[in-house]
């Protein structure tokens, strides 16, 4: 009792300091982003690089231009590839050369495909599915892989023949800054209002569930409440979180190394 109350105590003091420091504190707004908890085990496994990667990105700590300039270090704040203000932020989610370039996409890609992945092996299934829609039916507390898709919705429907249950859970899945988790959710609950109605019409019960991982590693509480829907729970969802917000965080870290380099493409 002695301990807990201790570090309760010790946790509030951090977080009351943290909220001060407008920068180092910006983690203190991350409402939908889930705490990530990293074992000795975790650490010790983890090379140097990565170790100081994840920290200073959390704190705004990277050598971006913008903290160059800050430090005095450098005179020239802006983006070598788009001559924007060139933040941890705009590295990682906001250059408009880097997205034209497919980077943030091959992020997202990745990232889905290991969502596909977790999803389609919790559900019996072989080969896992790349979607951007992803589909499923539930009845009666039990639930069936029906099928998934990235078509226009009138083809989406279409997967849904022969299904007979009652309700459909589409996914939708966004790598964004941790700060626009919220945004980014509300956004893409509202892309596919028209979807979820056209299925409406047809009988079906449909819930349309956007899920945020973010560009630094952190899964949102978006992506907890699914995996728990579908009935993935217990170590299984926490190893599935973790390898989610690890594959964020390992291509961010990828995209931050060549953030100064003219890429055409990335595999």
């Amino acid at each position: 009792m002695v301990i807990d109350e201790v570090r309760q105590r010790e946790n509030v003091r951090r977080i009351q300091k943290a909220v001060q420091q407008p920068q180092q504190g910006q983690w203190t707004n991350w409402d939908p982003a889930m705490q990530r908890s990293l074992t000795w085990k975790d650490i010790w496994q983890m090379a140097p690089l990565r170790i100081s990667f994840l920290i200073r990105s959390v704190y705004d700590l990277l050598p971006s231009n913008a903290n160059l300039v800050r430090w005095g270090k450098k005179d020239d704040p802006t983006c070598p590839l788009c001559h924007g203000r060139q933040t941890t932020e705009h590295v990682l989610s906001s250059c408009k050369v880097a997205l034209s370039q497919g980077r943030y996409t091959w992020r997202h890609n990745r990232v889905l495909q290991e969502l596909a992945s977790v999803i389609s092996t919790a559900k019996g299934q072989s080969n896992p599915p790349s979607p951007s829609f992803t589909i499923f039916t539930t009845e009666g507390g039990a639930k069936k892989w029906c099928g998934t898709s990235n078509t226009a919705s009138n083809q989406r429907k279409g997967l849904l023949d022969g299904c007979d249950d009652w309700e459909v859970i589409m996914v939708e899945l966004t790598v964004p800054y941790e700060s626009r988790m919220e945004q980014a959710h509300t956004y893409k609950k509202e892309k596919y209002l028209d979807s979820t109605k056209e299925l409406e019409e047809s009988g079906y019960r449909v819930k349309i569930m956007p899920i945020e991982i973010g560009a630094r590693g952190f899964a949102g509480s978006s992506a907890y409440d699914l995996l728990s829907k579908l009935s993935i729970s217990g170590n299984k969802r926490t190893k599935a979180l973790k390898l989610l917000a690890e594959t964020a965080e390992n291509s961010s870290r990828w995209i931050w190394c060549r953030r100064n380099e003219q890429l055409l493409h990335k595999e």
